[in-house]
C-alpha cells in the first residue's frame, strides 16, 4: 500500500469463541482465538475532520488481507474525486488464515465453518470505540467474505448501510470443489521466496503488479512453523504459504463421510443440506453459501454486486438469481439491488483494481446521500419536539389504541 496514502494501525482482537463447529480448534481452546486487523486511516485524516465513510472489508479464501491494499489505495482516490471522505477502512485476516492463523497455528483444528468470520467481525465492532468507528457503515467483501457479509447483515440488520460483494460465493451447489482441486495438488514449500514467487506469476499473472507484490510480501512466511519444524529439509531459507494448504481446504470443502476426527455421526450433513442439493457421488459438501442464498430476499442493506464474467460462481444464471432475489422479502430492502460485471475470473479485485474502485466508489457515493438524506429527515422530525413530547405516549397514540379497543369490544361473538 502506498503509505503516502493511509496510516495503518495494527489490532489484536478476541474472536469470536463459539465456533460452528468443535473440531475448530483443539478442545477448550476456543477461548484463545486472537484476530489480527488491520485499521487504514487515510494520512489526510485530522482529529477535527468531521463525517465520512466507515469501511468494513473481508476478504477471500487464503488471500491475505494485505492484497486488497491496491484496492483501497484506488477506492480512497476515487472517493476523493467525489468528495468522499473515508474515515478509516477495517480489515481482519479469519482465524485460521494468514497473519491470524499464525497467531492461532497451535491450537486450530481441521474442521472450518464460514459463519464464524462475519461474528468475530460483528465482534470487532462492538469493541472498538465508537468514534473509531461509527456510521455510516459500508460493507466491502470478496468471495467467501462476500458471504460472510451477507450472513452477517441478516444477522444484524441495521449494521450496514450498503455492501458491495465482489463475487461472492452465494448459491447452491459445490464450487468449492473445483478451487479445492487445484489447492490439493499445488507447492506449499520452496527452497526460497524467489523460487516461491517464480512458481506463482504463472497462475498469478493476470493480477496487477501491486497486487503480486503483496503477495510476495505477505502470502508466504518463511520456516519454521508448526507444520514444517525443521527448515534445513528445504533449504538456507525456505519459505511456505502463510495460509497453510491444508486450512485453505478445510475451507472451501467438508467431508460427508466420517474420518473420526470431525465427530459427525453418519449422514449427519444431511440434515444441514437442501434435499435438492445433494450430490451423492461427491464426497464433500460446503453449506453455508447455500443456507445465505436462500436468504438474500431478507437482506436489508443496499448491495452492489460486482461479479466476474469469467467466474464459475457467477455464470449468467446465478447473476440472474441474485439479482431476482435480493432484498425482495419480507425484512429486505425492497429490492435495492444493482449489478456491475467486469472481464475477469473470480480474483476480479486483483485484475480488475481501478475498475473495482471505480464501480464501488460510484455506488458508495449514492448510498452515502440516501443515508444523509434519510437521516437529515429524522433528525428535522426529531429534533422538532420537546424531551418531555419524546418519552411520554402521545394523543394520538391513545386515541388510536382506544378506537381500536372499541371496536374490539363491538365485535360480535362468531357463536
Amino acid at each position: 500500500m502506498s503509505h503516502s496514502l493511509f496510516r495503518v494501525i495494527r489490532h489484536t482482537a478476541p474472536c469470536q469463541h463459539i465456533r460452528d463447529r468443535p473440531g475448530a480448534t483443539e478442545p477448550d481452546l476456543s477461548t484463545n482465538l486472537r484476530l489480527a486487523v488491520k485499521q487504514y486511516v487515510p494520512k489526510e485524516n485530522t482529529p477535527q475532520m468531521a463525517g465520512g465513510v466507515t469501511l468494513i472489508g473481508t476478504h477471500g479464501n487464503g488471500l491475505p488481507i494485505e492484497l486488497y491494499e491496491p484496492l483501497w489505495d484506488d477506492l480512497y482516490e476515487q472517493m476523493k474525486a467525489r468528495g468522499r471522505r473515508i474515515r478509516s477502512i477495517w480489515m481482519a485476516d479469519a482465524a485460521h488464515q494468514s497473519e491470524s492463523g499464525v497467531l492461532n497455528e497451535h491450537i486450530l483444528g481441521d474442521d472450518r465453518s464460514y459463519l464464524p468470520y462475519g461474528f468475530a467481525v460483528d465482534s470487532d465492532v462492538r469493541l472498538s470505540k465508537l468514534r473509531e468507528m461509527p456510521q455510516p457503515i459500508i460493507g466491502i467483501g470478496h468471495s467467501m467474505g462476500g458471504m460472510q457479509l451477507a450472513n452477517l447483515a441478516l444477522f444484524h440488520p441495521s449494521l450496514f448501510q450498503a455492501l458491495v460483494l465482489i463475487d461472492p460465493v452465494i448459491r447452491t451447489g459445490s464450487e468449492g470443489k473445483s478451487y479445492a482441486f487445484v489447492s490439493a495438488y499445488r507447492d506449499e514449500v520452496w527452497p526460497t521466496r524467489k523460487d516461491a514467487i517464480k512458481q506463482l506469476k504463472t497462475p498469478f499473472c493476470k493480477w496487477d503488479p501491486r497486487v503480486l507484490e503483496k503477495y510476495a510480501a505477505y502470502g508466504l512466511r518463511d520456516l519454521p512453523t508448526e507444520l514444517y519444524p525443521d527448515p534445513k529439509i528445504f533449504g538456507e531459507r525456505p519459505v511456505t504459504l502463510t495460509t497453510t494448504k491444508a486450512q485453505e481446504l478445510f475451507t472451501y470443502i467438508r467431508p460427508k463421510y466420517q474420518d473420526g476426527k470431525t465427530g459427525q455421526d453418519q449422514d449427519q450433513w444431511q440434515r444441514e443440506i437442501h434435499p435438492e442439493e445433494i450430490e451423492e457421488d461427491f464426497p464433500f459438501y460446503r453449506p453455508e453459501p447455500s443456507h445465505v442464498f436462500r436468504r438474500l430476499p431478507e437482506l436489508k442493506p443496499s448491495v452492489l454486486y460486482v461479479f466476474a464474467k469469467f467466474s464459475i460462481i457467477s455464470n449468467a444464471t446465478a447473476r440472474q438469481e441474485k439479482m431476482k432475489m435480493t432484498g425482495t422479502g419480507v425484512g429486505g430492502s425492497g429490492g435495492r439491488v444493482q449489478e456491475v460485471t467486469l472481464p475477469g475470473g473470480h480474483l476480479v479485485p486483483f485484475e480488475q483494481v481501478i475498475e473495482c474502485a471505480t464501480a464501488c466508489a460510484a455506488f458508495c457515493d449514492t448510498e452515502l446521500s440516501i443515508w444523509e438524506v434519510e437521516r437529515q429527515k429524522f433528525r428535522q422530525r426529531w429534533d422538532a419536539k420537546t424531551r418531555g413530547e419524546k418519552i411520554v405516549v402521545d394523543d394520538r397514540w391513545m386515541e388510536h389504541t382506544m378506537r381500536s379497543a372499541s371496536e374490539k369490544s363491538s365485535e360480535k361473538p362468531k357463536l
